[in-house]
């Protein structure tokens, strides 16, 4: 086959044919993207004014603002492998929904006031909250806090120049080392719009032994009114301020170390350095003078605070208490406590209301002055027991009044809730009634009853709350109902977790935090395991 040659001509015109054919393609490709832009222009206005009519569309923008704000509230949940990819927070989904929303949710700096670093904001992301926040105040979530580099210098150099704009602080830390370091970190501050603070420390113990001493805003905190500690046995905030109403004194981490526990929200300079060991007592210095607190008006103790014979009122005077909540407290420790409240009177405790006893041992020899010292109760929780000590002193109190024609003791109190979980009584029949006689647990209460029906001071509300709370209040009822006596009832038929609101624990905020707390470590456990079982089929 002959080989034909291309003229210099020939090859010359199908240059140029080519050159135009690729400048009309050129054109028409053009003209397309022209018409894509276009057509994408127009759909989007479409779709905007098909949004408009739809109903949340035209909703306020006011509206919009309290809807976003409730639905920031709620915790985030993060479950399942698709959690691994860490979703967005609530509020940069919300400004991610439309036009509208975004505006919105610029336009409100509330709406980026909760920082929680380092896990749902990274650096970067705390620069925009920041910003967007146009100095409103802070709710800042530190944790779960490990000691890195990275960390310390971005909360030393993008966080504490806001400190002033703090408004609720929650340090939460993996181990009481890391927390100590992060307690360093604010140690010679000044917190002048710090209401709320609250220390958690639930991971393990590295090093053993008493606990560094850790000064907290010795600057000052002036409204710092509302301080939680769980977890963690030694915390001393120098608050400077004298507006205290909240101190809740939870479980420690570390039951055989007391270290420095308290030193009172108000800059109180004592404190334990050295704890003893398990079992000792604790003893004060004899010129030591408690601290008053003349606004604190709730405090909640949990017994594992007194375990080392710490004398809490040897500490901390709280003449104006309103609400006392003792939790697990066990004999010696509530002895202590019944007697220095009657050794007060009449300097202090006159105005404490609210009386809430959570799984406390009483003991058979309790003294009257105690009843005496505390006239302005109004509310006791109890843990039904076989013994009942303090309703059998209320009884022979109102025995005594009775005789004597003189006004009982406690003659405010109205409103009486006993947790049954623990009460065993006698085979009940239906209807409530006993199968064999009543138990003398039984029989005291119904006497309470009559004496204050005789004196003319009747309970208002008796509630019976716990698993048995239903059987507990017919058995109760019934045998009130045939000595001719009547108090209203109320059972609550709940679980354990559920009575919590009886130990000072209500859904506030600290309740939310401790929630998220929570959700979060088990989210990171979840990750770990994910990360164990996915590692064996990784390329290295």
């Amino acid at each position: 086959m002959a080989l034909r040659y291309l003229s210099d001509e020939s090859s010359c015109g199908m240059t140029d044919e080519l050159e135009q054919l690729s400048a009309q393609i050129g054109e028409l490709q053009a003209s397309r993207d022209e018409l894509v832009r276009v057509l994408r222009n127009l759909e989007t206005r479409a779709a905007r004014i098909q949004n408009s009519k739809a109903a949340v569309s035209r909703l306020p923008s006011d509206v919009l603002v309290m809807i976003f704000q409730e639905t920031r509230q709620l915790n985030p949940q993060w479950s399942g492998v698709l959690s691994l990819l860490r979703q967005s927070p609530t509020e940069v989904r919300l400004s991610h929904v439309c036009t509208q929303w975004r505006d919105v949710a610029l336009s409100t700096p509330s709406l980026w006031s909760s920082v929680r670093f380092p896990f749902e904001h990274k650096e970067e992301s705390l620069h925009a909250y920041l910003k967007r926040s146009e100095g409103s105040l802070l709710d800042v979530y530190l944790g779960p806090w490990a000691k890195y580099p990275n960390l310390e210098r971005t909360l030393m150099t993008v966080l504490m120049p806001h400190l002033v704009r703090f408004r609720q602080l929650v340090l939460d830390a993996v181990s009481r080392e890391t927390l100590s370091t992060l307690l360093h970190a604010f140690r010679d501050e000044y917190a002048p719009a710090l209401r709320r603070l609250r220390v958690m420390c639930r991971g393990t113990i590295i090093t053993h032994g008493p606990l560094a001493t850790a000064t907290i805003f010795s600057k000052g905190a002036p409204l710092l009114t509302d301080v939680r500690t769980r977890q963690y046995p030694c915390y001393t905030p120098e608050s400077g301020g004298q507006n205290a109403f909240v101190l809740h004194l939870s479980r420690p981490a570390i039951p055989n170390v007391t270290g420095r526990l308290l030193s009172d929200i108000n800059g109180l300079p004592f404190s334990f350095n050295s704890p003893p060991p398990w079992g000792h007592r604790t003893q004060l210095p004899n010129a030591h003078i408690p601290h008053t607190s003349s606004t604190l008006r709730e405090l909640v103790v949990n017994g594992h605070v007194l375990a080392n014979g710490l004398r809490l009122f040897d500490i901390i005077s709280v003449p104006n208490i309103e609400t006392l909540v003792l939790e697990d407290v066990k004999l010696s420790a509530l002895t202590s406590i019944h007697t220095f409240i009657a050794r007060s009177y009449p300097n202090a405790f006159q105005s404490l209301k609210a009386l809430r006893y959570v799984r406390c041992e009483f003991g058979p020899d309790m003294d009257v002055h105690l009843l005496r010292a505390t006239p302005s109760v109004s509310e006791v929780v109890l843990s039904v027991d076989k013994n009942m000590h303090l309703v059998r002193l209320l009884v022979n109190s109102d025995k005594q009044a009775m005789m004597y024609g003189c006004p009982p003791m406690w003659p405010h109190l109205r409103t009486v809730t006993l947790h049954t979980h623990g009460y065993t009584g006698p085979v009940v029949g239906g209807a409530g009634v006993p199968v064999n006689e009543p138990s003398s647990t039984m029989a005291l209460l119904q006497e309470f009853i009559t004496c204050r029906n005789a004196l003319r001071k009747p309970i208002s509300m008796l509630s019976f709350k716990g698993p048995n709370a239903g059987p507990f209040s017919n058995e109760f009822r019934w045998g009130l109902s045939q000595v001719k006596q009547y108090v209203p009832t109320q059972a609550i038929c709940c679980q354990l977790s559920a009575m919590l609101a009886d130990c000072g624990y209500a859904y506030d905020w600290a309740a939310i935090v401790e929630a998220y707390g929570n959700q979060l470590r088990q989210f990171l456990a979840q990750v770990s395991l994910v990360r164990h079982q996915i590692a064996p089929v990784l390329p290295s």
